[in-house]
């Protein structure tokens, strides 16, 4: 809504609807922009640095002076005086300056703003705290954003345009912003992307400004109202020949990324988008394709949604980068990492710790969103942690014998709710894994037992699946991609593969001389992996049992292992401090990761297969390029 920028002691503010060019001087007596060597404001007479005289509006803003004016009014930076003195913009709209053409167009732009932010918190999206109006005002009270809007930050760059991994992280933070307003019900449709309409801060954080024509999806709606949107960033359809969707505003990032990459103002040339060239290194295909479809003509040729376009960047920001490259680091726990999960979409991880804490952290910026820590305990070891194939669950197995259900939550920013404990086991949870269709959950113990069960209020004795088959500890267990088996893995050195209806044997493997570790199963089922305190990784047929071969690259106990999502490779952890990526048809080495200064617990892939997160007892979770 509101850009405030910092520079020679003047502050200068950018609004909705207006056109005005820096530098200007604002009437401390009634905010009106003068020329810069005006002495005395041509609106009100008053000399233009007369001192501001204190004003407190609705017995509680103090306003320190304007920053700003726009076609509907003032803007002023001002103190709530009842939340500690906290800075805030307040456009104040007066109406009796406006025609009554101009008072029908305020009204509309003001309602929908206030509809619209009052509903709606996000961290990319500036906070609406208050509205209130007089007999010939309204105002509307929202966040002091420092910082510039994305097109003067472009035009200051020396070529007018940005390097590709930076116009990349600008799209991804627009597309999480984009999916949170599409993923409202009813959806939420900006209709006016531009770098004019994005603040950037100092630190790269990104704010969506200026909701004046954004609107609702209506379905059944053969077309919008009224033709709205900026030429050149505005979808085809905004011109009054059908209703706009959220795809239009999929078009209109097209052209804002466009923009960014090449410096081509699409103002000049509406709907023509030349071939990305880019100056310093190749336009990965990639992108080229992805900017292609997101511009297209013809709205069922773009992208399904903005989740989609999201996925695309980040799978293209990632294979920018080369192999082993530290694309965030996590160290906010205070003990060992002994467990981690990725989201199935790819944007947070959950880790847990020896600390007793389970944390949620988003991937890019390493920023935590949610922090548990068990009240009753001063020290525990969150030992499980695994994310539901649909997102909306997490399950936690710890050493207090139980294993939680979590909800989670996303408004705006994840977050978890407790649902559900299951206290089944007699000792420690070392493992948890959902079955994949989601209704259940298996989880391995120190009471040398697998139980599978579903998450609910209650889970009566004689509805939970236990199995028997190990002598000593259970630590690694895992569905098969069908739901019909599960491999648990025990410090008897043996790794089993048994019927989940019948809990009846299949398979006893024992090829490991000792303690297996960690376990996994191919994605065609076909194989598991499983690792062992032997310093080996073994890869073995699930219908035989037989050894297809062993990888021997680790020089001292693998703690874990994971495979890629297209089953071409496998990760492996070791207290050899390093991650060792290889081939998992051959075992030949492809890669090994350094970056842990102990040793490393817990490896995963990300949902794309591009990116791998680790983690051990340096206390870091560190995410890194895999391909």
């Amino acid at each position: 809504m509101y850009l405030i920028t910092e520079g020679n002691d003047v502050y200068h503010l950018l609004v909705n609807k207006m056109n005005v060019s820096p530098p200007l001087l604002y009437c401390n007596s009634c905010g009106a922009a003068n020329k810069e060597q005006a002495t005395q404001c041509f609106a009100c007479g008053e000399p233009v640095h007369a001192p501001v005289k204190e004003t407190l509006l609705k017995q509680r803003y103090r306003l320190l002076g304007p920053i700003g004016q726009g076609g509907f009014g003032v803007v002023y930076k001002a103190e709530d005086t009842q939340c500690g003195d906290r800075l805030v913009a307040i456009k104040e709209i007066n109406l009796g300056f406006l025609t009554a053409q101009g008072v029908i167009e305020a009204t509309d732009a003001f309602n929908r703003e206030v509809l619209l932010l009052s509903g709606l918190t996000h961290p990319n999206l500036p906070q609406l705290y208050d509205h209130f109006a007089d007999t010939t005002h309204w105002y509307l009270v929202s966040d002091f954003i420092a910082g510039e809007t994305l097109e003067r930050y472009l035009n200051k760059t020396r070529h007018r345009y940005l390097p590709l991994e930076e116009v990349l992280a600008i799209g991804i933070q627009l597309c999480i912003v984009l999916d949170y307003l599409h993923t409202r019900e009813p959806p939420i449709i900006f209709r006016d992307l531009k770098p004019a309409n994005i603040i950037r801060t100092s630190n790269g954080h990104l704010y969506l400004i200026d909701f004046g024509i954004a609107r609702r999806f209506k379905p059944g709606q053969a077309r919008d109202t009224i033709a709205l949107g900026s030429p050149g960033y505005a979808a085809p359809e905004q011109y009054g020949k059908a209703q706009t969707t959220p795809r239009a505003d999929i078009y209109s990032l097209g052209a804002t990324l466009h923009h960014l990459l090449t410096g081509n103002d699409p103002t000049q040339k509406p709907f023509c988008f030349a071939p990305v060239y880019l100056q310093d290194q190749s336009t990965p295909d990639r992108l080229q394709s992805l900017l292609v479809q997101m511009v297209e003509m013809d709205v069922n040729k773009r992208p399904a949604s903005i989740a989609t376009v999201k996925q695309e960047l980040e799978q293209i920001a990632a294979a920018s980068q080369p192999r082993g490259t530290i694309l965030s680091t996590y160290r906010n726990h205070a003990g060992l990492v002994l467990a981690l999960s990725w989201a199935p979409d790819g944007s947070h991880i959950v880790s847990g710790s020896s600390d007793g804490t389970i944390h949620v952290w988003n991937v890019v910026s390493g920023h935590n969103t949610f922090i548990h820590r068990n009240p009753f305990k001063g020290y525990a070891w969150a030992c499980a942690l695994a994310w539901s194939a649909d997102g909306t669950h997490i399950a936690s197995g710890s050493d207090d014998k139980t294993v939680h259900v979590w909800q989670v939550e996303n408004a705006g920013t994840l977050t978890m709710k407790q649902i559900f404990t299951y206290r089944g086991h007699t000792n420690w949870v070392n493992t948890v894994a959902w079955s994949p269709d989601g209704r259940y959950i298996a989880s391995g113990s120190d009471d040398k037992t697998a139980h599978v069960w579903q998450v609910g209020s209650a889970v009566p004795r004689n509805q939970v699946g236990i199995y028997h088959g190990h002598s000593r500890w259970v630590v690694a267990l895992a569905w098969s991609p069908d739901g019909r088996y599960i491999a648990s893995g025990a410090n008897d050195a043996t790794v089993q593969v048994w019927d989940v209806a019948t809990k009846g044997t299949v398979l006893i493997y024992r090829g490991h001389s000792f303690g297996v570790n960690a376990l996994a199963w191919s994605p065609d089922g076909t194989r598991i992996a499983s690792c062992s305190w032997d310093n080996l990784v073994r890869v073995w047929d699930v219908a035989t049992g037989n050894t297809v071969f062993t990888y021997h690259g680790h020089s001292k106990y693998v703690n874990a292992l994971a495979w890629s999502p297209d089953g071409t490779r496998i990760a492996s952890a070791s207290n050899d401090k390093t991650v060792q990526v290889w081939d998992a048809a051959t075992g030949n080495p492809v890669f090994t990761y350094r970056g842990h200064s102990r040793w490393v617990y817990a490896v995963a892939w990300s949902p794309d297969g591009i990116r791998i997160a680790s983690a051990g007892t340096d206390k870091s979770v560190q995410v890194w390029q895999a391909v």
